[in-house]
Formats: C-alpha cells, structure tokens, sequence
C-alpha cells in the first residue's frame, strides 16, 4: 500500500518511465528498419537514374492491372510490373531532353480513336477477338457526361493512361533512333561477299576431350592471361552468386500407396448406394462434370468398362494419372458426334433479358420476325450474330454445361429453346445432328486420392538432408555424399538477388528462401547451408516434394571479371582448361605441316572436307571461317583454337566470287531493315546499360 501512496504522489515519474520506455521501443524498431533498408526509404522499391520507383505505386499498380487469378503467380506478375516500371522510368528520362511527349488529342486517339494504342487493342477486345468499340465508346461517353465514378474503374483507367503513354514514347524513341540508322556502301558490299562468295577446303578437327583432365595444370596466371586477351568477355552487369543444389525428392513409399488404396476403397460403398451422386463426388472431393462422354475421351483404365459393365457399377481401384480412382456408370446414351445450332445471345441473365428473350422467341414462333434477321439485329454475340446466330458444327463438350446439354442431350432438332448461362439468355435452335460413330457416351461420377507422401515419409527423406549438412564440410564432400545418398547434385548456376526462378529447382517463395540465403551477408564463399530448404508441391498439394541443400560456390562481383569470377564460373572454368588442352594438341602435333599427317595422328586419318562454304557456314567457328578465306590455296593453316577443338585447314580451291550487283539499292534496304529490327529488340537492354540502377526489390519479397 506504502507502494502505490508513493507512486500516486509521483505519478509524473511513471508518465516519464512510460514514455522514455515508448520512445526506446521506437527507436528500436527505427534502427532495425534503418539498417534492413539501408538508412534508404522503405518505401523506394528502386531508383533508376534520377527517378525513384515507390514500392506503393507498383502495388497498385499490380493490383489494378493483374487479376485475381494471374497475381496468384505472384513472382511472374511482379517480374512483369518491373519490367513496365524499369523501362517507363527510362523512356521518360530519354524523353524529357528530346521534348517528346503524348499530347491530350493524341491520347485521347490512342484510347477511343483510329490509332488504338496496342495495350486498348489487347485488353477491350470483343467475342470476335476485334477492339471492342461499342464498349470503348460507353467508358469515353460516360467520361465526358462526368458518370465515370466507379473508384476502381478511375484508378484502372488512370494507371493504363500512364501504360499507354509509356509505349507510345517508347516507340517514337525506337522511331527517332531507326530514321538515323542506314547501311554505307562498302558495308553492304562487304556482307554481300561475306554472304556469296564461296570456298572449298580440307580439315583436321583435334576435340579437346582427346587430351585428359589430367595432362593439364591450370593456375591463377592462365586465367590472367585469359582476362587480359579478353577482358569484358565475363564482366558482370550485377553481382551474381555460383550457388550449387543438393535436392532430396520425396517419393511415395508402398505404404502410402497401401494407404492411399484404402481411403479410395472405403468410398465405393457410399458411392454405390448414393441417393445424389453429383452431392457424394463433390462432398468426398471428386469431379462430377454431369457431360456424357465417349469411349475415346476416358482413361485407357476405364473406357471398356464405361461402356460394357451395367449401370450403377462401380469400376476400382484403379490406379491412373498419380490417383487412385473409382468410377460410377450413371447413365449411357447415344449422343450426336456433332451438332450445328444458332443463337441469339443477351449478355447477363436479369430478369429484365428474361422477359425481352419470352418477347423475342415470340416474335420468332408467330413469322412476324426471322431468327436469322433477329440474330443480326439484337444479339450480343457478334461473331455469329453477324451470321444469323449461326454457330456452325461444335462436338460435344464444346459449350459450356447448359447449352451443351440442350445441344446433345434434352433438345430435339429444329425446335426453339430459352436457356441461361454464364454469359446471359439465350435463344437456340438446333438445326442439325450428325450420327456418324454410332457409339454410345457414358455419364460417370468419379471419386479419387493422389498418391502422396504421408508425414512420416517426408521426415524420413528430411533427416537424410539433414544428416548429409551435419557431415558435409566442403563443397566436394557435399557431392561426394549427395551421390552416396543418391540424392540429385545440380552443379553449379548463376543467382541473381532477385531471382525467383532456378532451372533445377522451379519458381516461387520456396526458391526466394534459398536466394536469400545465398545473398546473406552471412553466407561466405564454400558454406554450405545449415538449414535444409523444404519445397512444397507444385500440384498444390500439402506436402513437401522435395529439401534442397545449397552451397555457395563463388561471389561475383560486379564489373570486370577477376580470377575469382572465372574460378566460379564452370562456362569460364572450362574455357581456359581448353585452351591449356590446345596447348598440349600442338605440342604433340608432329606434322603440322602435313594435314595427311595430323589426321593420321589423332583422327584415325579421317580428313573432312567442305565444299562450296562461305564466310558466315562453318558452324560457329569464326576463326576457322577467317583463316580459310585469308590463306593462300594449297597451303596449311597453324593450328587454329577454335570453340570445340583445335583445328588445321587447308583451301583446295580459289575463292569463288560472285560479281557484286550493279545496282546495291535493295540490298542495302534489307540490311538497313534487319539492323533496325535488332536495334527495337535490344535498344532498351541498350538503354538500361546506361543508367545507375538501385533495385531494392530483394529487400520487399
């Protein structure tokens, strides 16, 4: 009591402990962001040039543009806004000095008018696959009579203006650039030779496999050598990590499979004795479709069963597709192979298109109106409403479930329906059935289980992963036992820090965890990772498929190649052990000057010979190429060091040239063609070379 009497007397104290407590908690959290971000803005997802792109623009930005369904792959979407984000904050500072820009007449053509920008063109397209103007016209009217306020459309609308003005500046940049680009005369010349004139030779090829890893020693100064005679062939735009992968697949065992047999084999009798089957299936996880199906379209397990066996049997377990499955026979019909029908369509399926589908099927039943002449008219479906309605032949299945059935199932030729679906009312009428297989379709109810790991398999394959990081201390170990365990080594790939997708291992967060590990500053060269990584099934399922090991083989900074780079790179590693390999195929050459001789010494005799070649046709080999159309004919070439081997050429033959055209016009307008096409292809990653980029985008996902 004595306590609380003091503290009553000095509750100031408290009210200061209180806040210097507060205050304390929020510097806390204040450093810890500071140093995660880098003192930067939490908000800068990146900063291109003198622009910063902000991490709550390109959410919105995500949000409006992606649906639902396309944002659940998340890592794609997001690779794609950043593309946008990237190339926009360029094409706007490239922009700016030029005086380029999209003028409000000129936007407004691009969204409503004759020039559709190509991003309206995509996304407001009518059931014909053509830009849908009816539509287009209601947004533009209902902009300038001020009834755009649905907040969702504006912002949508708002961020696609800013889409379309982006590429239209982009493609006046790409114009501006081509109207300067031009082939001189004695170039389209010299390509024109490169191109015609043609040369006969002989050839010794020596692969390099022919001399052993172990007839060569490569040290840090061969790789200095290599760096020197190429010193921009392996530099790095961004840093990069040589990351190595252990991975565990998790495989089913006969248990599970035992297991996965028995829960399907259980529900035979609930669904046999059914009293709804569609209810049973789809309460016990199945897929009941309801459509009659042929013969040709079941599993190969099922299809002589599906149309032999009574109705109400049931067929299974059986195993097919990685499930275990059974089927129920429901009911078997002989169905057309096709159907022809019309329609007339009213899009959303209101009372109100209700009431104006009776009045329409009216009109049609008493003569006073033609179906066809309707169709044209009214019907909301312009690819076959500008055809009477006519739908043509469609087999079965084709529709979706209601006009299906009616089709092939309830309705009878040259009689007029009114049915409803997903896309609103329709009127239809069958006018013809084709009989030609003669084979009956069965309607089925069917009930499966995928063949999945249990728990205790998964903590089976785990404890092998872990035990393999418990014992691995060196990358070598790490594939040594990985090979022990027959577990999969992938050799060494190149990360970026944003990466999501690796070849060996898929795309998603589960790839997103190991590329963090790889750039954590942690993580030093030769680690190999304590955690081992799980990775969940790509079908969707709740299990996990797999547990990766990784080790970090090299860092790769950015710029300029180093022997350490190479060291990491197994393309660059086996580069330079090619041309040590050359080294050893001269040395051991006894007859260069003879290429009888060098066949007979490491080609078993066999000399390739060529016949009519040109400059750009010997197979990526350019060395090869400018040494034969450079040497004297009859004459031996000095070992050539080409991308598989070592070689000798021979020309038999004097170059063959063709007459250059007296007049070079067209010619010279199809290289000024293609260079323009590469320039539009490349002239962004160009641009992008250019610029100072900081992308945070790690640091957010």
């Amino acid at each position: 009591m004595a306590l609380i009497g003091t503290i009553r007397k000095n509750g100031w104290i408290l009210i200061v402990a209180m806040a210097l407590a507060l205050g304390g908690f929020i510097l806390m959290d204040v450093m810890s962001n500071s140093q995660r971000y880098s003192a930067g803005d939490v908000n800068t997802l990146a900063k291109v040039g003198e622009q910063e792109i902000k991490r709550s623009e390109f959410d919105t930005y995500e949000k409006l543009v992606y649906s639902e369904q396309q944002r659940n792959n998340a890592f794609q979407i997001r690779s794609q806004a950043w593309t946008y984000f990237l190339e926009k904050a360029i094409v706007e500072q490239e922009a700016a000095p030029l005086g380029l820009g999209v003028g409000k007449e000129e936007l407004l053509d691009l969204q409503f008018g004759l020039n559709l920008s190509p991003i309206i063109v995509e996304r407001f397209k009518n059931e014909a696959g053509q830009p849908d103007r009816a539509q287009l016209a209601g947004i533009k009217n209902a902009i300038e009579q001020g009834q755009f306020t649905d907040q969702r459309a504006r912002a949508y609308w708002s961020v696609q203006e800013k889409e379309i003005i982006k590429t239209r500046m982009q493609e006046k940049l790409l114009n501006a650039v081509s109207k300067g680009m031009y082939t001189p005369k004695w170039q389209a010349e010299m390509v024109f030779q490169e191109n015609n004139n043609r040369r006969d030779f002989v050839a010794v090829r020596i692969p390099y496999d022919a001399v052993k890893d172990d007839e060569i020693k490569v040290t840090d100064s061969d790789y200095e050598d290599f760096i020197k005679n190429n010193p921009n062939l392996y530099a790095q735009q961004e840093e990069t990590r040589v990351v190595s992968f252990v991975t565990f697949p998790v495989i089913p065992t006969s248990q599970d499979s035992a297991n996965a047999f028995e829960a399907v084999r259980k529900m035979v009798d609930g669904l046999r004795t059914a009293k709804n089957d569609s209810t049973y299936v789809l309460a016990n996880g199945g897929a009941f479709s309801g459509l009659y199906v042929p013969k040709n379209q079941f599993p190969a397990v099922f299809a002589d069963s599906a149309m032999s066996r009574p109705l109400g049997s049931i067929i299974g377990p059986v195993y097919d597709g990685g499930e275990f499955r059974i089927m129920k026979i429901i009911d078997r019909k002989s169905l057309p192979d096709s159907v022809k029908a019309r329609h007339i369509l009213l899009k959303d399926a209101t009372p109100e298109n209700s009431a104006r589908a009776d009045s329409l099927l009216a009109l049609i039943k008493s003569g006073k109106e033609r179906f066809d002449s309707l169709a044209m008219k009214l019907s909301q479906d312009p690819a076959s409403g500008r055809d009477g309605g006519n739908l043509g032949w469609f087999a079965n299945g084709s529709m979706v479930k209601e006009f299906n059935d009616l089709c092939f199932i309830t309705g009878e030729q040259g009689k007029l329906y009114k049915i409803s679906t997903q896309f609103g009312w329709h009127i239809v009428e069958i006018t013809g059935k084709k009989f030609e297989s003669g084979e009956q379709s069965a309607k089925v109810a069917v009930l499966g289980r995928r063949l999945e790991p249990s728990k205790s398999t998964q903590q089976m394959v785990k404890d092998k992963a872990v035990a393999l990081v418990q014992q691995a201390k060196t990358l070598a170990d790490l594939e040594t036992l990985a090979n022990q365990n027959r577990a999969q080594f992938y050799a060494a790939q190149n990360l970026k820090q944003n990466d999501f997708n690796v070849a060996s291992l898929g795309t998603g967060e589960d790839v997103r965890d190991v590329v963090r590990w790889a750039f954590d500053e942690n993580t030093k060269i030769g680690s190999i990772s304590k955690e081992v990584f799980a990775f969940g099934d790509p079908q969707g399922g709740y299990f996990d498929a797999k547990y990766v090991v990784p080790a970090l083989k090299g860092i790769l900074k950015k710029g300029k190649p180093t022997v350490e780079t190479l060291k990491a790179l197994p393309e660059a590693e086996t580069y330079v052990k090619a041309l040590k390999k050359a080294e050893v195929i001269k040395s051991k050459t006894q007859n260069p000057n003879d290429i009888a001789a060098i066949a007979q010494q490491w080609n078993n005799g066999k000399v390739d010979t060529l016949k009519n070649i040109n400059f750009l046709n010997t197979n990526n080999e350019p060395r090869i190429a400018g040494t034969v159309f450079s040497l004297e004919t009859g004459k031996i070439s000095k070992a050539i060091t080409g991308t598989i081997g070592v070689a000798y050429v021979m020309p038999t033959s004097e170059i063959a040239q063709q007459p250059l055209p007296a007049d070079m016009t067209l010619f010279r307008r199809q290289m000024t063609s293609q260079t323009v096409a590469g320039m539009r292809m490349s002239l962004m990653k160009a641009m992008q070379r250019s610029y100072e980029i900081e992308d945070n985008r790690y640091r957010f996902w």
